[in-house]
């Protein structure tokens, strides 16, 4: 057996509990909520109001009105495949960003094992998993819309070197509309793709590039979408909840400057990205010498590069306490830590030639234990440590079978009758699932969406 096909075999290894808790993950809160909102009115009207009254992700709302659980009945089933396609179109849209950019440097089969390592190292050290990859929102909200930003980088240098001038209109037209829609699924990438359209221009132009205006007419469509984002009606409703909290300036820069110093200290010391540096350090002169684009430095200076890496969180960070006044949940950072990992080894190529980093090597020998090692150690700790305990302690097993328990009781509860109904609070709750419990106050979020995902009369209340 080869190599590659053992380090085929390890990666399959350690990425199989994640897939096999797809099989253990239940709709939650927005879903629900969502799902009723889909199936009351027309999606044109229901997209308008979310727009007008919540929020301005007219893209990934699409999806999450008309989501799974508008079938009757193999609704758990098909929301299960829903997150497992999501994820597989996630992977396969990695592959072919890595594949366009390296297809000169390694062979398909190692482009097959740096996706498949990329995913992993993702996964691993996810700052929320449960909301990023078990529950159907979060999925929808941000995953896909790393998958469609990855394959639209890949257009958007393709359409760099087209020369037809009509196969190049249609292409403009084509990204200009696919950088609005991408804007339109959440509010980091949103600020992520007008930094990013910036920064090529600013390229384009400082190099005097033939594509200049075109690019300067994608940033024009980035600065669309974002005003569509940043103008929404519903945001202004949405931050009226928190009125007093938000728009503090000082506090929010000083409370985004200790979160980045938080996650950036947490990623970066981790021991498997710091052996998987070392490799990368390693082979980059290999890499450099076949590849245009390590050749040419990815066209970009290294300090711009640096100031990425920190603006990536940043963009992930501040909004949230500027409209808040507190980072309530994590999966704005789940986003930047995907584009933290690329940026990263980015960072490695263009500083690889300080004197510092020039003395650093492993010999060839101790490359293939290194790989073995990262993985294993990928394998049992962080992420795939509650993973793997959450599969093999049987609390998704369990947690699985109370939901579903559930699920019979409200269907057993008639439609006419308006009491309060007691249902049991969740015993058991893995901590890599998303779980967003009932209480003893009907009026609790996950209380209401039961109440009226079942068209109930009746209040639900937990024991």
């Amino acid at each position: 057996m080869s190599y590659l096909n053992k380090l085929f075999i390890a990666l399959s290894l350690a990425l199989l509990p994640y897939f096999l808790l797809i099989c253990f993950c239940h709709p939650s809160g927005d879903d629900f909520s969502y799902a009723v909102l889909g199936t009351k009115q027309g999606i044109l009207d229901a997209l308008l109001d979310e727009y007008q009254l919540w929020n301005g992700r007219y893209t990934s709302n699409i999806f999450v009105l008309k989501n799974p659980l508008i079938f009757s009945d193999s609704w758990l089933f098909i929301y299960r495949l829903s997150i497992l396609g999501i994820l597989l179109f996630a992977l396969c849209s990695v592959f072919v960003f890595f594949r366009y950019f390296l297809k000169d440097s390694i062979s398909t089969g190692w482009i097959v094992f740096c996706t498949l390592l990329f995913l992993l190292l993702n996964l691993f050290q996810m700052p929320i998993l449960s909301e990023g990859t078990y529950w159907y929102t979060g999925v929808v909200t941000y995953q896909l819309a790393n998958a469609f930003t990855l394959l639209y980088l890949v257009g958007i240098h393709r359409f760099s070197s087209i020369k037809n001038i009509i196969f190049k209109v249609f292409a403009f037209f084509w990204l200009s509309l696919s950088v609005i829609l991408i804007a339109g699924f959440n509010e980091v990438i949103m600020l992520l793709m007008l930094v990013f359209h910036g920064l090529v221009v600013y390229i384009q132009f400082t190099c005097n590039n033939k594509n200049s205006y075109w690019f300067l007419g994608l940033l024009l469509a980035s600065i669309m979408g974002f005003l569509l984002v940043y103008f929404a009606p519903g945001n202004r409703i949405r931050e009226a909840y928190f009125t007093g909290e938000s728009h503090r300036f000082t506090h929010s820069l000083l409370h985004t400057g200790l979160q980045i110093l938080r996650f950036g200290f947490d990623w970066l010391s981790n021991g498997v990205l710091i052996l998987l540096s070392l490799l990368f350090l390693s082979i980059h002169s290999n890499l450099k010498s076949v590849s245009i684009f390590f050749k040419n430095r990815f066209y970009i200076n290294k300090w711009i590069s640096l100031v990425g890496l920190i603006t990536v969180l940043f963009l992930a960070i501040f909004p949230a306490y500027w409209s808040t006044g507190i980072m309530g949940q994590h999966r704005t950072v789940n986003t930047a830590y995907f584009y933290f990992i690329l940026l990263w080894f980015i960072n490695l190529s263009l500083w690889s030639e300080s004197e510092f980093i020039q003395k650093i090597r492993i010999k060839y020998s101790l490359k293939k234990y290194a790989l073995f090692v990262s993985i294993v150690l990928i394998t049992c700790t962080e992420n795939s440590f509650f993973a793997w305990k959450d599969l093999i302690s049987s609390d998704a097993k369990m947690y699985d079978l109370a939901l579903k328990q559930r699920y019979n009781r409200l269907n057993a509860i008639p439609k006419s009758v308006n009491q309060l109904q007691e249902l049991s609070e969740l015993a058991i709750k893995p901590r890599s699932i998303f779980i967003y419990d009932i209480t003893k106050d009907p009026k609790y979020f996950p209380n209401t969406c039961y109440k009226s995902y079942w068209k109930l009369k009746s209040y639900i209340i937990s024991k």
